[in-house]
């Protein structure tokens, strides 16, 4: 019996480690995936029970991506190893075939900033992985959680004795941190300025970069 596809109709370009790791998540989710790399041995990483298509091909041409079925996808990510690839085939999905979500693996920070202004949603492991380094080198009482386009942070820190019965609004600062969500005892949920902090509590704050000494000084954490 042919597989039945209940989620979205997704083409990953790119199948090394990354591709063949985010296919293998979107399977269990059982969206309907297409994969495009130009080397066959790639496409191989995807294994027998790959139920997907999988096409070698240049995703740069444009006969592949409609082949692909660029045309009804509701999303495509660009995960090769090239940020060229990644930034023309991005602007292709987002621009020519109205692709509704794009989101594009850029090495280099400055282009994923580029990119991210330009509509594509954008991960840069070269700057995530800096932030995160220098954080857990030097932040001690923040954790790095994720990095949004390179340059906002959500970070989380655990609210101390000293900041009890205080409100989420007074570790925010305009333009610079706000309070995404609080969990208290192993119950997340979104608060709002004027939600009363409790000791214990783990706050994730969305930080923009440069900001996290200001975020540290308001927490009163070294």
């Amino acid at each position: 019996m042919e597989k039945e596809n209940t989620g979205m109709k997704v083409i990953v370009v790119g199948c090394g480690r990354v591709g063949s790791g985010l296919v293998g998540i979107l399977e269990i989710d059982r969206h309907d995936i297409t994969v495009i790399d130009r080397e066959p041995k790639a496409i191989g990483r995807l294994g027998k029970g790959f139920a997907g298509r999988a096409l070698v091909g240049n995703a740069l041409d444009r006969d592949v991506l409609e082949g692909a079925g660029i045309t009804e996808a509701d999303a495509l990510a660009t995960v090769t190893g090239s940020d060229e690839v990644n930034a023309v085939v991005s602007r292709l999905a987002l621009r020519r075939f109205r692709v509704p979500r794009v989101v594009s693996r850029m090495y280099e920070p400055r282009q994923a900033d580029l990119y991210g202004r330009l509509g594509v949603l954008t991960i840069s492991p070269v700057e995530w992985g800096i932030t995160r380094v220098a954080h857990l080198l030097t932040l001690s009482d923040l954790a790095p959680i994720t990095s949004i386009g390179g340059r906002v942070h959500l970070l989380e820190a655990t609210i101390s004795p000293s900041l009890a019965g205080r409100r989420a609004g007074e570790l925010e600062v305009p333009g610079e941190a706000r309070v995404i969500s609080v969990t208290r005892s192993g119950r997340t949920f979104l608060g709002d300025r004027a939600t009363l902090l409790e000791s214990g509590d783990v706050v994730a704050v969305a930080v923009t970069q440069g900001s996290e000494t200001r975020l540290q000084q308001l927490l009163g954490v070294e």
